[in-house]
C-alpha cells in the first residue's frame, strides 16, 4: 500500500498549531509501523505542524495545497490520512484525494478515555463517522466477555473503580430524586459549530431549565471553556471545577448534553443519557435522541441494554491506544488495518495473504 499522511495543510493562523504538531507526531508513529509492515509512506505537512519525528526524506513541507496535486500524482497513494476532516483545509484535501482516486481515512481523538486513544474512519469523524450508520448485532458470550474486559480496563485506567462497578454492565433508569448531570462544551469546537442546535451553552442551559422546572441541573463547564457566561437560573448549579468530574457524575441520576464525549463515557458507565445534538451515536440506540421542541418525557426513557452493549463494543474495538501506533503487530491487529484490508484486497500486499 501507498499511504499519504496530511497534517495541517491549509490551516489558518488562528487555528491551534500545537494540535497539528500532535497530529504530525501521531502520524509519524503510525507511518513507521506501516513501513515496518512493508508499505510505502509519505507526509504532506504545514511548516508550523512539523515534528522532529517526521522523516525529512519522506516529508513535503508546504503551508497550503499548492503542491498537493503534484504529490498526489507523483506518489499515487491508495489511502490519504487526515485529522477530523471538517476544516476548510481538510475539505480541500478530501476533494483533491477523491479526484486522484485515493481513499480517505479520517482520524480523531477516541473516547474511553479520550486523552490516550484515537480512532480512524473512512467516512468521517464525529457526526459523520461511519459507525453511526452501522448495523449492530447482539453480542454472543465471547464478544460480551471481551466487551466487559475492555470496559473494566477503561474504568481502571480512569481510576474510577471506587465510583462505578467494573465487573457488570447495566443501564440505570433515570433517578429523578438526584440532580441531572449536564456536561457543557467548548462553543468554539466543531461539534458545536457544525452539529449542535444550540449556539451557546447559556442557550442550552436556559432551554433545559425551562423544560425541567423544579429539577436540579448540575452543569459542568468544559475545562477549555471554563466561563460560558451562564445566566443565573433557579435550579441550575454550576459544578465545582475542583471536584473530579466522575465524582459529580456518580452523584447524578440522569445525564443530558449536546454531543460531548462525556455522553459516551456516561453511557459506558451505565447512565441513561439524553443527547440534543448530532454525534456518531445518533440513531444507534445508545442514547435517547431529542431535539429542541420535543417533549422531555422522563418517565418513558428506556435504553435497550443489548443494543447499548453492541454499540459500545464497536466503539471500544474501533479506538486505538496512541502508544500502539508505532507497534507493527498492534497496528496489524487494529480495526484500522482490518478496515483497510476490507477496502483493498490484493494478494501482493504485505501481510494480506
Amino acid at each position: 500500500m501507498r499511504l499519504l499522511f496530511v497534517s495541517g495543510a491549509g490551516i489558518l493562523p488562528e487555528q491551534r498549531v500545537a494540535r497539528w504538531q500532535m497530529v504530525s507526531q501521531l502520524y509519524a508513529s503510525l507511518g513507521r509501523a506501516m513501513q515496518a509492515l512493508g508499505h510505502q509512506v509519505y507526509f504532506y505537512v504545514h511548516p508550523e505542524a512539523m515534528h522532529e519525528d517526521l522523516p525529512k526524506a519522506a516529508t513535503w513541507c508546504q503551508p497550503d495545497h499548492g503542491h498537493f496535486g503534484y504529490v498526489l500524482e507523483s506518489f499515487a497513494p491508495d489511502f490519504v490520512f487526515c485529522w477530523n476532516g471538517w476544516s476548510p483545509g481538510d475539505r480541500i484535501t478530501t476533494a483533491m484525494a477523491a479526484s486522484a482516486n485515493a481513499k480517505m481515512i479520517f482520524s480523531e481523538q477516541g473516547w474511553f478515555p479520550q486523552k490516550s486513544k484515537l480512532y480512524f474512519d473512512m467516512t468521517g469523524t464525529n457526526a459523520r463517522c461511519g459507525t453511526r450508520f452501522s448495523q449492530f448485532s447482539k453480542l454472543d458470550t465471547a464478544a460480551r466477555e471481551k466487551f466487559l474486559i475492555a470496559r473494566a480496563g477503561y474504568i481502571q485506567e480512569s481510576q474510577i473503580g471506587h465510583l462505578f462497578d467494573d465487573a457488570t454492565f447495566r443501564i440505570q433508569p433515570p433517578d429523578m430524586s438526584l440532580p441531572v448531570f449536564v456536561p457543557l462544551q467548548d462553543e468554539r469546537d466543531l461539534n458545536i459549530v457544525q452539529d449542535s442546535p444550540f449556539r451557546t451553552m447559556d442557550e442550552f442551559v436556559g432551554y433545559l431549565a425551562q423544560k425541567l422546572p423544579g429539577m436540579t441541573l448540575r452543569v459542568r463547564p468544559h475545562p477549555k471553556y471554563p466561563d460560558p457566561k451562564l445566566t443565573p437560573r433557579p435550579g441550575v448549579v454550576v459544578d465545582n471545577p475542583q471536584k473530579p468530574m466522575f465524582q459529580s457524575l456518580s452523584e447524578c441520576g440522569l445525564v443530558m448534553g449536546i454531543n460531548s464525549t462525556t455522553l459516551l463515557e456516561s453511557a459506558l458507565l451505565g447512565k441513561t443519557v439524553i443527547s440534543f445534538g448530532e454525534s456518531l451515536a445518533t440513531g444507534t440506540g445508545l442514547l435517547c435522541d431529542l431535539r429542541p421542541g420535543e417533549d422531555i418525557n422522563l418517565s418513558s426513557l428506556a435504553i435497550d441494554i443489548q443494543t447499548a452493549e453492541a454499540v459500545l463494543a464497536v466503539l471500544l474495538e474501533k479506538q486505538m491506544p496512541r502508544t500502539d501506533l508505532s507497534n507493527p503487530v498492534k497496528v496489524m491487529q487494529s480495526a484500522l488495518f482490518r478496515d483497510m484490508r476490507r477496502f483493498v484486497r490484493k494478494p501482493s500486499l504485505h501481510g494480506w495473504m
